[in-house]
């Protein structure tokens, strides 16, 4: 009666082990790694993980971008990601991971007193 109990207590655990696993592997996957850009490309910035980068498309040459760490909350299907550059806070907001479209992309960039610009961003999966 003992060996029976323990192997289903093993079993049990071992199931409830490989759950918990799945489950963190599900919740920490990666998402996509996106480039993103405005409608005349004044901002054209790279979103991968916790990080996003910004580059100076109007340079000429070789030209090191600006990686900053954004505070990500995210979504059912995608994410908003909110970050602060020379006391302005950028939010960058993705609606559909599978589907980046302009209608529902958006970047918002707030001022320190309260003034807001919303620019559409054109994203694509890398």
């Amino acid at each position: 009666m003992k060996k029976q109990s323990t192997v289903i207590n093993t079993s049990l655990f071992i199931i409830i082990g490989l759950f918990i696993s799945l489950s963190i592997s599900t919740a920490f996957a990666g998402e996509p790694a996106l480039r993103c850009e405005t409608t005349f490309s004044e901002k054209v910035l790279t979103i991968e993980n916790n990080t996003i980068a910004f580059q100076e498309p109007h340079r000429t040459g070789r030209s090191i971008s600006s990686v900053f760490n954004a505070r990500t909350h995210k979504t059912q299907t995608g994410f908003n990601k909110t970050l602060y550059i020379n006391g302005l806070k950028h939010k960058v907001h993705v609606q559909d991971l599978n589907n980046p479209n302009e209608l529902n992309d958006f970047m918002a960039i707030t001022s320190p007193k309260g003034h807001k610009m919303t620019y559409p961003i054109n994203c694509e999966i890398l």
